[in-house]
């Protein structure tokens, strides 16, 4: 893992990665997704459990297991699941030397995790060990620098480009547009880059600009520190950026890649 991880381990934020997942749920983790029964999935970077609680619930009879580095998050994973009623083997773990034995797992799972690591080829390498022949990898990233919306502002494109630089003081920003050609230098194959063009507007866009508000907000201070911004002025894109919902034919959009493989 990269020495900082820009959204902290604050108890808000790990309430904001539970309702990040559940926001994501049916539009983005669920789609496209089959496990069967008695299926062992890892999650490399578990954080809270959130992602872990969404797939053991859709998917009863699957075997789940996740890793973290951190120990806060490695507890709130172990308290979450065990509040929906879900078994999990859950612990603290380098995502680059994972504490299990080679074929140990049919599916590992990676979703905003790779843009926090220093080596993501190394970590895929350690994700393909653990998978048995014919395995599964699903990888969710997206790449920052690609957020856009319209009317656009000198406030939201200042806003948009000092959260990409934060992104790069403490991983990578481009992740997302990256993702297929790690996955395949990890020697994964049958590849799908999985890449979506996503664009809100109308009712869905008040949705989804709280969502990013969040997200931006939870990154301020390291915002602040990586572009040397003023927060007043962060503030200001923060605020316009909650606004587009009230400006007739406003849209917001950004690329993120549902990447799979075969191990």
């Amino acid at each position: 893992m990269s020495e900082r991880y820009v959204h902290g381990y604050a108890t808000d934020e790990q309430e904001r990665l539970v309702r990040q997942a559940e926001h994501w749920r049916d539009d983005l983790i669920l789609p496209g997704t089959t496990l069967t029964p008695g299926t062992r999935l890892l999650e490399v970077g578990c954080g809270v459990g959130a992602v872990l609680g969404i797939l053991g619930g859709a998917f009863p009879g699957i075997v789940l297991a996740g890793v973290d580095v951190e120990d806060r998050q490695v507890e709130a994973a172990r308290a979450h699941l065990a509040s929906l009623g879900l078994r999990a083997d859950v612990r603290r773990a380098d995502a680059l030397d994972l504490p299990f034995e080679a074929a140990s797992f049919d599916h590992v799972w990676m979703m905003w995790f790779l843009e926090h690591v220093g080596d993501p080829v190394a970590a895929l390498r350690e994700a393909r060990r653990v998978l048995v022949p014919g395995g599964r990898l699903t990888a969710i990233e997206v790449d920052y620098n690609t957020v856009w919306a319209t009317p656009t502002s000198d406030a939201l494109e200042g806003l948009f480009a000092a959260v990409a630089r934060a992104m790069d003081s403490a991983g990578r920003s481009d992740t997302g547009s990256h993702l297929h050609r790690w996955i395949a230098d990890a020697g994964f194959s049958k590849v799908d880059a999985g890449e979506r063009r996503l664009a809100f507007s109308g009712d869905e866009l008040g949705r989804q600009t709280d969502y990013a508000a969040s997200v931006v907000e939870s990154t301020l201070s390291a915002v602040v520190e990586a572009s040397n911004a003023a927060a007043a002025t962060l503030e200001a894109g923060i605020a316009a950026l909650r606004e587009l919902p009230t400006i007739p034919g406003a849209a917001l959009g950004w690329v993120v890649h549902k990447s799979t493989a075969t191990r």
